[in-house]
């Protein structure tokens, strides 16, 4: 057959030779043996695994989710080696991903009726197997950003942008990701932003009768809460209450420091600045003229969080990161979240809240003082909490939402 000039004959030419050199057998594969169409399910190196080798929670309310749909699942993974699935219409395969005949050889084995890519390390060998069968191609739960725009030439021998351009649907957890894929080629029709698959959290406990008491002797002051503060991020939070104070006089400060042992140290350095301070601990109240309530008991987050329409997330501004608390506990009990660059054990979830617009991120003390000034203000402060709101609530309706696409292109169904 003759080859076609130009970009087309170009990658025909390119693909016969890797193709013909890369024919592997068929391999053997534990499959599931259900009934239902299967799918293949590919997660990317840049996936974290459980300690233990495990998948996270968010991948397993999917395949769950997947399989209330009627879907066989065979799931590899680039690293880590194939998961310990032991669940009916579920099975673990080896990656395939090396080159176009392992691939081939993977699609010939399974026949799946659409491949569901998840993390952003796009496999080419694979992606190229399947193009050429036309089997639907979907990623999900990948974040696209404004410095992956400049990928260069690395996949199809056209480069990352060639891809995701050829890639049958692709659903993005944020407007950020959305953005980007449009400016690297993709057309607005294949993409939809359903938001991220976020695990589902118990709200901390708290004591009701407590908070209507503190409400009630907070009524009519404007309150924002710290917590996990270190010793290198006090000054930055001292200087921030003092330019909150310049807008709203009345403005309380509850903060709690990342070590309980550090309460009077911290108290100390506050009122040398010129900030009255009541400590909990102490049993002193929190009077009109009262700048700080400083609270050293984690036991009692559950209630600050619903106390205050704003949080300042310690630990991420100067470090150390090891005592950072996770951002979805704020975001589940309605305080808008605040935190700097250094997102530690958390930068999953930091990434899923601020590319919603459900946090806000400062780089410096500067950046500190400018957002809870801004986060006095009423709406800006409900707008932040609802976005957070809404994403760590949404994690099962993203699965289904997934799972449901899935399901329609596996079958046909687009109706």
């Amino acid at each position: 057959m003759a080859q076609g000039h130009g970009l087309r004959g170009w990658m025909q030419r390119w693909r016969e030779p890797h193709s013909a050199s890369a024919a592997a057998p068929l391999p053997e594969l534990a499959l599931p043996t259900g009934d239902g169409p299967l799918i293949w399910l590919r997660i990317g190196g840049d996936v974290a695994s459980l300690p233990d080798g495990g998948l996270p929670p968010t991948l397993i309310q999917l395949l769950m989710q997947l399989r209330r749909r009627g879907l066989q699942i065979a799931v590899s993974r680039a690293a880590g080696g194939p998961p310990d699935l032991a669940t009916r219409g579920i099975s673990a395969v080896p990656d395939a991903a090396l080159s176009v005949g392992q691939a081939d050889a993977h699609i010939s084995a399974m026949r799946p009726a659409a491949i569901l890519l998840i993390g952003a390390d796009l496999p080419r060998p694979l992606i190229e197997a399947a193009l050429a069968r036309d089997i639907p191609i979907v990623l999900a739960e990948t974040r696209l950003s404004a410095s992956e725009r400049g990928w260069g030439l690395a996949s199809l021998g056209l480069g990352r942008r060639s891809v995701l351009s050829q890639l049958t649907l692709l659903l993005l957890p944020d407007a950020a990701s959305r953005d980007a894929a449009i400016d690297m080629g993709v057309s607005e029709s294949r993409i939809e932003v359903t938001g991220p698959i976020t695990q589902t959290r118990e709200p901390l406990k708290h004591l009701e009768a407590e908070r209507e008491s503190l409400a009630e002797a907070f009524t009519g002051r404007q309150l924002w809460l710290a917590i996990n503060v270190t010793e290198p991020e006090e000054q930055a939070l001292i200087d921030a209450h003092m330019t909150v104070l310049r807008y709203s006089h009345r403005a309380i400060l509850i903060a709690l420091p990342d070590d309980p042992r550090r309460a009077d140290a911290m108290a100390s350095r506050m009122s040398d600045a010129g900030l009255i301070v009541a400590q909990r601990s102490l049993d002193e109240d929190p009077t009109d003229e009262v700048n700080v309530y400083l609270a050293d008991d984690l036991f009692e987050l559950g209630l600050w969080y619903r106390l205050a329409a704003s949080c300042f997330m310690g630990s991420t501004l100067a470090g150390p990161t090891t005592t950072a608390r996770d951002p979805f506990e704020a975001a589940s009990l309605g305080s808008a979240a605040i935190h700097g660059p250094q997102d530690g054990p958390f930068s999953a979830e930091w990434a899923q809240l601020d590319g919603a617009g459900a946090a806000r991120r400062v780089e410096d003390g500067s950046g500190l003082a400018q957002a809870a000034v801004a986060l006095l203000a009423a709406d800006q402060a409900a707008q932040i909490a609802a976005n957070a709101w809404a994403v760590s609530t949404g994690g099962a309706g993203v699965a289904n939402r997934i799972a449901h696409a899935i399901r329609d292109l596996a079958t046909g169904d687009t109706a």
